[in-house]
């Protein structure tokens, strides 16, 4: 019943263009996200509640960080950031689906060396 509620009131939300829908999550739109939540002590999140455009702000600041960073430093990176101890298989497609994504859209770039920031970002 309250979920119906709080699915109710997203539509609506949408249809009037408050929210857009990024991902797997809502946000104002033209609203770019500057930094990603780090887990505390009353809420720790698994990889399929932290939302995509969290989990490529990190991976892309990874990459800036340390430009030349081979994937699997960058994923086991990203993880920690996010308070994951270990590489599941459900964390490593997530951010591996992640990193492609980033290398289709040209932010990241494959290189010998490992990944890189794109030119003209």
């Amino acid at each position: 019943m309250v979920r119906d509620r709080i699915d109710r009131a997203l539509r609506r939300l949408l249809r009037q263009g408050k929210i857009v829908h990024v991902g797997t999550a809502y946000d104002r739109p033209g609203h770019e996200t500057e930094f990603a939540r780090t887990p505390t002590e009353r809420c720790a999140r698994r990889v399929a509640e932290v939302p995509l455009v969290e989990r490529q702000l990190v991976l892309r600041n990874v990459v800036d960080e340390g430009p030349g960073v081979h994937c699997d430093d960058l994923l086991r990176e990203a993880a920690g950031f996010f308070g994951w101890a270990r590489l599941g298989v459900d964390i490593r497609d997530a951010l591996t689906g992640d990193v492609d994504a980033l290398i289709a859209a040209r932010d990241l770039v494959e290189s010998e060396g490992g990944l890189m920031p794109a030119k003209d970002s």
